[in-house]
């Protein structure tokens, strides 16, 4: 039953720091004989029967109200010792949403260490070893340090918090050299797939295999120095496992078992390595060519120049930027802070110096020089754990870290310059934080967030290669993210999950990035397969005068979006990789580097983008205005910015939106995102119980199962079955879509409850006014220079509501801030509810749509 035990008498005693603890829970009758328990606020306490397996008692942490934690300390001090483990079992239960049982270990000076395991209604056993725990805020790891407790929690997903109930038997802390368990299964869409983990001293062998037991004669082994390794050949597509040695002070053994499924259509691409060594004796500056951009350069743009570099120094920039703290007049709320401070101050410091370095690189002009290190000095003395630390805000930091990057290169050219040791100092110290958040890589590959992180550590890395002693690891790492889980995780088709606006902002860095990387060290990332061919998302998405499908955040309001988007990513993108429709999208209509554009009129007008689930029909991709549009998204969940709108679509059609993507995003985790935009309510799709999708979190998936396109009609159905959607009331599904382009929409939605009879709420959204006709359970709107009018075929017994605005609880801001958003930029949307009368288990809708010129209709 336990595989360590210490007398409980001896464990509960208040004695200096131990190497081991020991609770069964089995040995007491009373809380009181465990002081060093101790329950958070609102939490209880109690030894309950039975335990895990043979054991007669456990101890049971409990919410009874929501809350965000369960949790219970262990107030006991332990001291960090070589192989040093947790080991407990645990079970939780909740009737809300959950998302997972938290550890965290505390040492002497209040910085925290964390891991985590599933939230799961079943007894598991966990040994987590405790030198592996992520530092939180900055701690580091030694020998003998001190912990003086370490807590045990339920974490609920939902801000407004959860009941929940969490189990917990034979919890004990000791050393011992863990057998690695299995780890959780990742996908590669890269093959060959990147390997990473923890840092260590010495060399470390790297075994792979599709045999988990790593039988020799299945088992490919490398010794590298890296804590991160690519098979140099593309493995065969399927499961494989892959471990590494544990070698450092802190353990020994073999880690985790990580098991990674290669997908068959994985990209298979190599760009080759980066010449550190050619680099670092490459004088400053790096970044830029500065003996082309002087010459190409007359008088007059110089001059001009030189004027602007004035105008940037006399705005100059803050002493430093403030951390937010309650109470603070200058800004009321966190988000004011963000808007004002990480925004206001630290992004804005950090673009005036990459512009104030730029003008230096470019013209060289004595004055420049003067105020570029001012300024540079000036960013040099800010507080790397103030305001502008990356735990904070970590695109302003970013901008900060670039604002540095190109100041330091820009005065080296000069290497006597006196600031320069000041600036490289912080430039290594602002670089090797994010080095800690990017490495081992932890964080979702599919965010924009990881790549802008990463791009600037690159380039960090370039400007430094030579004259700091981790910088040339710090380049050579991030080219292995940006080819082994960054660009390969956005799709097979140059999609991307996160939609146009994102799509745009997030490209700005990759394109950035790319062109950084083939401009200094000869890295051309452009032939990457899914960088080739992602500048004609925007064309199908949002074509030349039509509104944008997006299913994601995009902003204010989300179906706000005109074609053509992004025009500044296309061309760079058309330009590099010799596409003639992107060229042509984004404006060219000359042969750019010898390639000429081409309208769109020989392509396919559709597409299906399998990774994410988007079936778009289009009539058209050369100009909305005499186009109609119809898509619906129905695939997985991936990053922060999609919504829960499976089966969810819309309708756009002659330069006018008919049924949108409802709300507004204003900033991530406002009023309006939680409790409007992202829920289904807000989109075109079907409520069930009145429930939401609850589908932003992993698993919780759709798919898209048939697809068809041709001049004549589109044909798409999406399915939904996963349990983890709509809290499992649904079992299944599916919605047909049958588009008779270019005016008839046949949409046919076959459901079923799992259990009992349910109440389907079939929901329109829209910014024309809709009417409808009850007795003939018709409704029609609308929209500028379109309409668009429904009759519901089945069931016959509906009701129709309509409604507009949002809820109260849902107001949009003025983006980062607590200021209303201004009324040109909220358009006010209507809601069509249609509501059988009677609720039941199986249901079948049948709606038929007409869509037409205003003028027609």
């Amino acid at each position: 039953m336990t595989r360590w035990m210490l007398p409980i008498g001896l464990l509960l005693s208040a004695l200096p720091a131990q190497d081991n603890l020991h609770y069964d829970f089995e040995t007491v009758t009373a809380l009181t004989d465990l002081p060093a328990l101790q329950a958070n606020r609102g939490n209880t306490l109690s030894l309950v029967s039975p335990g895990h397996g043979d054991s007669k008692q456990a101890l049971l942490v409990e919410s009874p109200a929501p809350s965000k934690y369960a949790q219970v300390a262990f107030k006991q001090p332990l001291t960090l010792v070589r192989n040093l483990v947790l080991s407990f079992d645990v079970r939780a239960e909740s009737p809300d949403a959950t998302n997972y049982v938290g550890i965290l270990f505390s040492d002497q000076n209040n910085k925290t260490y964390f891991a985590s395991v599933p939230f799961e209604p079943g007894w598991r056993h966990h040994e987590l070893v405790v030198s592996a725990f992520h530092p939180v805020d900055g701690g580091r790891f030694a020998l003998g340090m001190e912990f003086k407790q370490f807590t045990i929690y339920g974490r609920a997903k939902a801000d407004s918090g959860a009941r929940m109930k969490v189990w917990l038997d034979n919890v004990t802390v000791a050393p011992h050299v863990t057998e690695g368990k299995m780890a959780d299964l990742r996908v590669s869409t890269a093959n060959p797939p990147l390997f990473n983990w923890p840092a260590q001293q010495g060399a470390v062998t790297v075994a792979w295999s599709q045999d988990p037991a790593f039988a020799a004669a299945a088992t490919t082994t490398a010794e590298v120095r890296d804590n991160w390794y690519t098979p140099p050949q593309p493995p065969a597509p399927g499961r494989w496992y892959w471990r590494y040695s544990r070698n450092d002070e802190f353990r020994d053994g073999w880690s985790d078992t990580m098991p990674v499924e290669i997908t068959p259509e994985a990209h298979r691409f190599s760009p080759g390595a980066i010449s550190l060594d050619e680099l670092s004796r490459r004088p400053h500056p790096r970044l830029l060519n500065a003996a082309a951009e002087r010459a190409s350069l007359n008088a007059e743009q110089r001059a001009a120049l030189c004027r602007e570099a004035e105008r940037v120094f006399q705005e100059n920039i803050a002493d430093d930027c403030p951390i937010w703290v309650e109470g603070d007049p200058r800004w009321p709320t966190w988000i004011d802070w963000y808007g004002k401070a990480h925004g206001g101050i630290t992004s804005r410091a950090g673009t005036r110096l990459q512009r104030l370095a730029t003008i230096l690189m470019r013209t060289g002009d004595p004055q420049v020089r003067e105020w570029t290190r001012a300024l540079a000095l000036k960013a040099s003395k800010w507080d790397p754990e103030g305001g502008s630390n990356p735990g904070r805000g970590d695109i302003g930091a970013h901008h900060f870290e670039r604002g540095l990057n190109w100041c330091y290169d820009a005065l080296a050219e000069d290497p006597t310059t006196p600031e320069l040791p000041a600036i490289r100092a912080a430039l290594e110290v602002r670089a090797g934080q994010f080095w800690k958040r990017l490495n081992p890589f932890r964080g979702n590959e599919f965010n924009n967030h990881s790549w802008l992180n990463a791009f600037g550590l690159a380039e960090s890395g370039l400007v430094l290669a030579g004259e700091s002693p981790e910088a040339g690891a710090w380049a050579r790492f991030v080219l292995e993210l940006f080819v082994g889980r960054f660009l390969c995780a956005l799709g097979y088709q140059g999609d991307n999950n996160e939609g146009i606006s994102y799509w745009a902002y997030g490209l700005s860095f990759v394109v950035d990035y790319a062109a950084m990387m083939k401009r200094v060290v000869g890295v051309d990332l452009y032939r990457h397969p899914w960088l080739a061919q992602t500048a004609r998302f925007p064309l199908y998405t949002t074509p030349p005068n039509a509104y944008a499908v997006s299913f994601a955040d995009t902003g204010q309001p989300n179906h706000g979006t005109k074609g053509p988007a992004a025009t500044r990513e296309v061309l760079g993108l058309a330009r590099e990789t010799g596409d003639p429709y992107a060229l042509w999208y984004a404006g060219a209509r000359e042969p750019v580097a010898g390639v000429a554009p081409k309208p769109p009129v020989d392509i396919p007008q559709s597409i299906w983008y399998r990774f994410i689930g988007w079936a778009i029909h289009n009539t058209s991709l050369l100009d909305g205005r005499d186009g109609v549009t119809v898509a619906m998204r129905s695939g997985p969940f991936y990053a922060g910015h999609q919504h829960e709108d499976l089966n969810g679509f819309v309708i756009h059609a002659y330069g006018e939106k008919l049924a949108i993507d409802g709300g507004h995003y204003d900033w991530y985790g406002s009023a309006q995102f939680k409790n409007w935009s992202t829920l289904t309510r807000a989109h075109n799709s079907i409520l069930v119980n009145g429930r939401d999708q609850g589908s932003r979190e992993k698993g919780a998936d759709g798919q898209i199962t048939a697809w068809f396109d041709s001049p004549e009609y589109g044909y798409s159905v999406g399915r939904v079955a996963d349990p983890d959607v709509y809290a499992g009331q649904v079992e299944r599904w599916d919605r047909a879509l049958l588009f008779l382009k270019p005016g008839l929409l046949i949409v046919r939605d076959t459901l079923a409850a799992t259990a009992g009879p349910a109440r389907w709420d079939w929901l329109l959204q829209s910014v024309g006014e809709i009417r409808t006709d009850p007795a003939q359970q018709t409704f029609t709107l609308t929209s500028g220079e379109a309409a668009l009018s429904g009759q519901f075929v089945a069931p016959s017994d509906l009701d129709l509501a309509v409604t507009s605005g949002f809820p109260d609880n849902a107001q949009p801001v003025d983006r980062y801030s607590t200021r209303p958003s201004p009324p040109e930029r909220t358009p006010l949307e209507y809601h069509l509810t249609v509501t059988p009368r009677a609720p039941r288990q199986n249901e079948e809708f049948l709606a038929v749509m007409a869509i037409d010129r205003a003028a027609e209709a």
